[in-house]
C-alpha cells in the first residue's frame, strides 16, 4: 500500500480516510439474499496462520539491541538498509513498511516473545497444539475456534451459514470440530464456479481427502482428512451463495483485476485474494464471526535473506495484503480483529546457510478491533545469552492462550471458562485492548 497520506494518522483519521472507500462496498448487497440473519453487523475475527515458523526477529527487528548484529552477521539489517524504526529498539523490516501507517494509527499491535511454552521444535506438533490451544495434550482434537463456535451456538433460526469460514479447501485445525464450518475452495468465485462446485459436491459426498499446507508439508500428517467431511458438510447452495457475493464484488473491480470493490489495490497473490473475499463477506453483513486462512512457506533454514531474499518477498506480500484488507474494511475494521500467529520462532543465531533453525519464542500480531496499537507489547528481555531460552532462542514471556482469551473477550464478549484451554487458566492481556 503505497500511500504516504496514511503515515502519521490517528486511528480516527485512518478510519475516516477509509470510510469513503468502504461506502462503495455495499454493492447493492443489502437485499434479502444477502441480509444478516440478525439484521445487525457482528464482530469478526480473522486468524492468519504463518505456517513454517516465521522468523519474528526478521520481521520486528531489534536493531537497537547491542547483541543483534553479531548474532546475524549476514542477515542483520540497520536503518541505513531501510529498516522502518518503531522506537529506539525495534524496527519493521523494509518489506513490512506497509504496516507502519497501521502502527502509527494505533491499529497494529506486535506482541514480542510470544508463543507456546511447550519445548517442541516439531512443526506439526507445535501447529496442532497452537490450533487446538492445548500444548502437549494429544487427546484434544477440537480447534479452539470451533470450541468457541460450539459453546456460543445460536438458536437454529439465528444461525448464519457464513458464521465461520475456512478460506481454503482443508479447514485449519483451529476450525475443526463438532460445529460445522464452511471450507471454501480457492477457485470459488472464478468464472467456472459452477463446475468447481460440482466437483466440490462430489468431494463432500465421497469424503475424499484433500491436503493442506505447503509443498513440503502436504501428506506428512497422520490424520489430515479427519473432521473435513463432518466440519465441512455445508449445502452446495451455501457455496453457490458465497460465489454470488464474490461475483457481485468482482464486477466492480478494475480492469487490471487487483482492485477491490471499494477501489483499494491488493497484491495479486492468492493470500491477498482470499482477504479480499473475506472483506466482501464482511461488507455483505452475512454474520461472519470467524475466518481462518493459512499462509505457507515460512521455514527459512536456507538463504532466508536480510533486506532482500525469499522471506522479504513473502513479507512484502503479507504486509501489503494486510494493509489493503484493513483499508478495504473501512469503519468495519473497528469490529474486525486480525490475529496473526506462527507455530514458534526461529533461533536467535543465524545458521551456516544464511538462514535460521527451529526456535521457541516468536511474535503474534494483532490488528484492528479496538486494539491498543502503536506500541510494542510483551515482555522483551533482550538478546543477551542469559536471557535466551536454552541459550539459543527467545523465551516465551506471553502465552498464546492469553492472547486468544483477549481476542475472544474483546471481539465477542466471550470469557473462556474453566477447561476451555485444557490444563491452563488463561488471563486476558492487560493493555492489548
Amino acid at each position: 500500500m503505497k500511500n504516504s497520506k496514511l503515515h502519521h494518522l490517528s486511528r480516527r483519521d485512518f478510519l475516516r480516510l477509509t470510510a469513503a472507500a468502504a461506502a462503495s462496498t455495499q454493492l447493492g448487497l443489502s437485499n434479502p439474499l444477502f441480509a444478516s440473519p440478525t439484521g445487525a453487523t457482528k464482530s469478526s475475527v480473522v486468524v492468519v496462520f504463518l505456517r513454517g515458523a516465521a522468523d519474528a526477529l526478521n520481521m520486528v527487528v531489534p536493531y537497537g539491541d547491542p547483541a543483534y548484529p553479531s548474532l546475524r552477521p549476514t542477515i542483520a539489517a540497520g536503518v541505513e538498509d531501510g529498516l522502518v524504526p518503531l522506537d529506539k529498539t525495534f524496527a519493521l523490516h523494509p518489506a513490512l513498511s506497509a504496516l507502519k501507517p497501521l502502527y502509527e494509527a494505533g491499529i497494529f499491535a506486535p506482541i514480542l516473545a510470544a508463543g507456546s511454552p511447550h519445548p517442541t521444535r516439531s512443526h506439526f506438533d507445535a501447529q496442532d497444539w497452537m490450533e487446538f490451544a492445548a500444548p502437549g495434550d494429544r487427546s484434544m482434537r477440537e480447534g479452539w475456534l470451533n470450541r468457541y463456535l460450539k459453546t456460543t451456538e445460536p438458536k437454529k433460526d439465528q444461525v448464519s451459514e457464513f458464521r465461520a469460514l475456512g478460506m481454503q479447501e482443508l479447514l485449519p485445525r483451529s476450525l475443526r470440530g463438532s460445529y460445522p464450518v464452511l471450507a471454501v475452495p480457492i477457485s470459488l468465485g472464478r468464472r467456472k464456479t459452477s463446475r468447481t462446485l460440482d466437483r466440490f459436491e462430489r468431494f463432500y459426498g465421497e469424503g475424499d481427502p484433500m491436503m493442506e499446507g505447503g509443498e513440503k508439508m502436504s501428506g506428512l500428517r497422520d490424520d489430515d482428512s479427519s473432521g473435513v467431511v463432518e466440519s465441512g458438510r455445508i449445502t452446495i447452495e451455501t457455496l453457490r451463495r458465497f460465489g454470488e457475493i464474490i461475483s457481485a464484488g468482482e464486477k466492480k473491480r478494475n480492469r487490471g483485476g487487483t482492485r477491490s470493490a471499494s477501489g483499494v489495490s491488493y497484491p495479486t497473490s492468492s493470500f491477498a485474494n482470499r482477504l479480499k473475499q473475506i472483506a466482501l463477506v464482511i461488507a455483505a453483513d452475512e454474520g461472519l464471526e470467524v475466518a481462518g486462512i493459512d499462509y505457507n512457506g515460512w521455514d527459512d533454514h536456507i538463504q532466508e535473506g536480510g533486506v532482500e531474499g525469499r522471506m522479504a518477498d513473502r513479507m512484502r506480500d503479507f504486509s501489503q495484503s494486510i494493509a489493503a484488507f484493513c483499508q478495504d474494511l473501512g469503519p468495519k475494521l473497528e469490529s474486525t480483529t486480525i490475529l496473526v500467529v506462527s507455530e514458534f520462532g526461529r533461533t536467535v543465531h543465524e545458521n551456516g546457510n544464511s538462514g535460521t533453525d527451529h526456535g521457541h519464542g516468536g511474535a503474534i500480531f494483532v490488528f484492528g478491533g479496538g486494539v491498543r496499537g502503536g506500541k510494542i507489547h510483551g515482555d522483551w528481555r533482550g538478546l543477551q545469552n542469559d536471557a535466551l531460552y536454552q541459550g539459543r532462542d527467545l523465551a516465551v514471556t506471553t502465552d498464546f492462550r492469553d492472547v486468544y482469551h483477549a481476542v475472544l473477550e474483546n471481539s465477542f464478549d466471550f470469557k473462556p471458562g474453566k477447561g476451555f484451554f485444557p490444563g491452563y487458566k488463561s488471563q486476558r492481556m492487560r493493555g492489548l485492548f
